[in-house]
C-alpha cells in the first residue's frame, strides 16, 4: 500500500513538473526538415554504415534546395569488460564511433559522436548476437538523430 502511494506521488509530481516547466520534446519537429542529404563517401563498419545510411535517407527531403554532402567513417568495437573465474567473458562494452564531414555551398563542418553500452554475456550465443544487433541499432539511431538535430539547427 505504501509503495503504491509513493509511485502515485512520483507520477503526479512528474506530470505537474513537466506540464509547468515549458518542457517540449527535443525531436518533436525533426520530421519536417527542409534539406536534402547526399551521402558521397562511407568507410568503416559495414553494418553500422548501412544502418546510418538508411536512417539518413529517411530524413532527406528530395524537394529541398538546401543540399548537404555527407562523408562519414564509423568504428564498431566490442571490448571485454569483465571475466569470470574460468576466463569467459561476462560483460562487454559496445562502442560505436562516427565521424561526419558535412559540406554545403558556404558551409563545412565535422561532427564526431561516440555512443557506448555495457552488455551482459548470454549463455545462448544466438540470443546474445540478436541482443548485440539490437544494441547496434539503438546506438546508430542515437547517433543519426544527433546529426540530424545538428543539421536542422544550421541557418
Amino acid at each position: 500500500m505504501k509503495k503504491t502511494n509513493q509511485i502515485l506521488l512520483v507520477l503526479f509530481s512528474s506530470i505537474l513538473f513537466f506540464s509547468s516547466c515549458g518542457f517540449s520534446p527535443m525531436y518533436k519537429d525533426i520530421k519536417n526538415l527542409d534539406f536534402s542529404l547526399n551521402i558521397s563517401q562511407i568507410s568503416g563498419d559495414k553494418k553500422v554504415n548501412d544502418k546510418i545510411k538508411s536512417k539518413l535517407n529517411n530524413y532527406s527531403s528530395k524537394k529541398s534546395d538546401k543540399i548537404y554532402e555527407i562523408i562519414f567513417n564509423t568504428k564498431y568495437n566490442k571490448n571485454i569488460q569483465t571475466k569470470d573465474l574460468t576466463g569467459a567473458a561476462t560483460e562487454y562494452k559496445i562502442i560505436i564511433e562516427a565521424k561526419f564531414l558535412v559540406k554545403a555551398e558556404n558551409y563545412e563542418r565535422q561532427f564526431s559522436y561516440t555512443e557506448s553500452f555495457n552488455m551482459q554475456s548470454f549463455s545462448d550465443k544466438l540470443e546474445e548476437q540478436d541482443y548485440e544487433d539490437s544494441i547496434r541499432e539503438s546506438l546508430t539511431n542515437i547517433i543519426t538523430r544527433k546529426l540530424i538535430l545538428q543539421l536542422s539547427q544550421i541557418k
